[in-house]
């Protein structure tokens, strides 16, 4: 019998763990067959924690190859997923890729109460050759605790809005491997914020609002703005095909008659990847910087021998690299760099002088260092030609200013920003912006984004002067902070 549970007690945790084996004879055999590159190993374990979150077990069976599937059944695998790893240990709140092992790439997965390691094969077509779960080993060298209770804040705790915010915060800096954490809050005229952690690890020093921090996908409602932008300056249309502002060999970006649509690339339904399959072939990949040196004509490269799945603007999928090329385009319609375009019709006009792609080194002096979800630091992403897509980094003050810029419609091109192009059933996409109806009836205005060491919030209550801003120097996922603070504030 391939398929294998067999317990394992981690006496220092104190819980329970489960080893799932499929596939595997030994660590070390021989998987026939060519392996997917890193990127589409990513892609597919990201559909494995989706799939897992939704617990549509059985589609994880279905992305099994035909060896698998031989080698197990729906039923055993669907057991497993469900009385072994969610019962036990709930929804899984992050996935990152840690390690490649000969012929195995490792993942570290992280749920509420610990971590496990996934152990993933997957051949070029994305079915799975091999996975296997096991107890997630602690590097010992970094002496990272599970738990802390002596984080720093400057939390006062003296008014009931204080403690409440702090009882939202409790959890997430309790964590052992969360450093530090920037929150802005803006209650009708007041904005309050609250720091926690520190800005780097054992530093004693706590972060304040200049402290800046990446923010990831945040970035790509800059990219929705600069689209607004470019329509209320009428240079371009939302449904402008987008070959015609890319290379004459990019012609093959259509299926069956019907083009990709510059709207298609700013609400995800465009059919362009998440991320390419040639990313690791870029010159000089490193895994801790991946996205750095992945350049426009890359992108052009792939693109051009990219076929289309489905038609565009139907199924909405979150795209990084349709993103990317929705700023390219940007880009030359107007004939100046990302971040010029940033700072020209976003950052100069909201009065956000520390919000940068590429900063100073004076600048850098107020850089969080950041720490993935497992507690180690990690180094700082550049993602040169495809900053769009998540290369900002700013501050608390800073974000609460954009904030408020958008929650008042500052000009035309926040509005057309904010208007809805898709409708994904459970709430529909603008330009880039999530919007959706909470259960209080109010219409809600959103975005979060990640890198490896941080990830940040952002979203406000359209009409009400409410908004919340997280910023962390955490892999771990903070919405639940930014999401919990909005649902206080109505």
């Amino acid at each position: 019998m391939i398929l294998n549970f067999s317990p394992d007690i981690n006496r220092k945790r104190g819980f329970a763990f489960f080893i799932l084996i499929i596939g595997f004879f030994f660590l070390n055999t021989s998987i026939r067959g060519q392996l997917a590159d890193k990127a589409k190993h990513i892609e597919v374990a990201e559909l494995i924690k989706k799939e897992y979150n939704t617990k549509n077990y059985k589609n994880i069976y279905w992305m099994l190859d035909s060896v698998m599937k031989k080698r197990t059944t729906e039923e055993k695998l669907i057991d497993f997923y469900k009385t072994k790893l969610f019962d036990n240990y709930g929804e899984m709140d992050q996935l990152i890729c840690t390690d490649f092992k000969t012929q195995f790439y490792l993942f570290t997965a992280t749920f509420k109460t610990t971590q496990l390691d996934l152990v993933l094969a997957c051949s070029p077509d994305g079915k799975i050759k091999s996975m296997g779960w096991i107890p997630h080993k602690e590097k010992e060298a970094e002496h990272i605790p599970l738990k802390n209770e002596n984080y720093l804040s400057d939390n006062a705790k003296k008014t009931n809005w204080d403690l409440k915010v702090d009882s939202i915060v409790k959890n997430f800096m309790s964590n052992g491997s969360n450093c530090g954490l920037s929150i802005g809050i803006i209650n009708g005229d007041e904005i309050t914020y609250y720091n926690y952690g520190e800005v780097k690890r054992n530093s004693k020093q706590i972060a304040d609002t200049n402290t800046v921090y990446e923010i990831g996908s945040i970035s790509k409602t800059f990219t929705g703005i600069l689209l607004g932008q470019a329509l209320s300056d009428k240079k371009v249309n939302l449904i402008d095909d987008i070959r015609k502002y890319l290379p004459e060999d990019c012609k093959n970006l259509v299926y069956v008659g019907n083009p990709i649509k510059l709207m298609h690339l700013a609400n995800h339904t465009s059919r362009i990847p998440r991320m390419p399959s040639d990313f690791e072939s870029q010159p000089n990949y490193d895994m801790n910087n991946p996205y750095k040196n992945y350049s426009k004509k890359m992108v052009f490269n792939y693109l051009k021998k990219l076929a289309l799945d489905t038609l565009p603007g139907v199924k909405n999928e979150y795209s990084n690299l349709g993103m990317a090329l929705l700023g390219i385009i940007l880009e030359k319609v107007y004939n100046k760099t990302y971040e010029e375009l940033v700072s020209e019709f976003i950052t100069k006009p909201c009065g956000m002088k520390s919000t940068k792609i590429v900063m100073s080194e004076n600048e850098n002096k107020y850089f969080a260092t950041g720490y993935n979800a497992n507690g180690e630091p990690t180094t700082h992403w550049d993602l040169g030609d495809l900053a769009p897509a998540g290369g900002i980094r700013s501050t608390s003050a800073d974000m609460i200013r954009y904030i408020k810029a958008n929650m008042q419609e500052a000009s035309e091109k926040f509005k057309l920003a904010h208007s809805a192009t898709f409708n994904t059933g459970s709430g529909t996409i603008a330009l880039s912006w999530f919007v959706d109806i909470n259960k209080k009836g109010n219409t809600q205005i959103w975005h979060n984004g990640g890198t490896a060491g941080f990830s940040s919030f952002c979203g406000y209550i359209n009409g009400k002067k409410l908004g919340v801003v997280v910023l962390s120097n955490s892999g771990n996922r903070a919405d639940y902070i930014g999401i919990g603070i909005l649902k206080l504030l109505q």
